[in-house]
């Protein structure tokens, strides 16, 4: 399927990542973190199809769905220091993801993050993969009310680049982010090496699917 948008639109000249499906390969590290900060305290251990299943609210948003309001602050305090502590052996950018951001950077293509994990987790994935310093603006789950496919935080990050929406794309890898990227007025691009599912993220017509890195590059310069 050729997903490449028409020039006539105008030429690319702000892209917003997502992160975690879609800059770093983090799926394991947060389903042992998870079962870290909950398992002891419900008695059990969660599948990935099961964590992944509550993906959407913010991360202590689903630490208190599963566990008592009493034991949800050290749940959550769990969630991170296991995250961090375990990072570089569970965790990896994505295979491409550098010469992606920076060949984007080489054509004058301004680069920023908006993700619906909350800042402090964001802030140890960047830092750990040393992706941080790339972008020009990042926005969090702490930084908004509402989460995609609420557009809030996209408006957030387009107001912060100074972007021109017609020349903006998000990158992501659910269906959430291109229903997230059409309210907000941009264009929306499939991360199709993530998390979500080819079909699925296909059958919702994003501008743009990616099956790499390296096509992304390809098409958006």
């Amino acid at each position: 399927m050729d997903t490449r948008i028409n020039s006539s639109n105008g030429r690319i000249e702000y892209v917003i990542f997502d992160v975690d499906g879609t800059l770093v390969d983090n799926m394991e590290l947060i389903v042992r973190s998870f079962n870290y900060a909950v398992g002891e305290v419900v008695g059990r251990s969660f599948s990935r199809e099961e964590v992944y299943s509550r993906f959407g609210p913010t991360l202590e948003q689903m630490i208190h769905q599963t566990v008592p309001d009493k034991n949800a602050k050290q749940a959550v305090q769990r969630y991170h220091s296991h995250y961090r502590k375990y990072f570089h052996q569970y965790a990896r950018v994505y295979v491409g993801i550098p010469e992606l951001i920076s060949g984007l950077e080489n054509a004058d293509i301004d680069v920023s993050v908006c993700t619906a994990s909350d800042a402090r987790m964001t802030k140890t994935t960047l830092d750990e993969t040393g992706l941080r310093d790339q972008f020009s603006v990042i926005v969090t789950a702490d930084d908004v009310i509402e989460l995609k496919p609420n557009p809030e935080g996209l408006i957030r990050a387009i107001r912060l680049m100074l972007a021109d929406v017609d020349r903006t794309v998000y990158l992501g890898d659910t269906i959430r982010d291109i229903e997230a990227s059409t309210r907000a007025g941009i264009k929306s691009a499939a991360a199709l090496w993530g998390f979500g599912d080819d079909y699925e993220l296909r059958r919702h017509k994003p501008d743009f699917a990616f099956t790499d890195p390296s096509d992304a590059l390809s098409q958006l310069t």
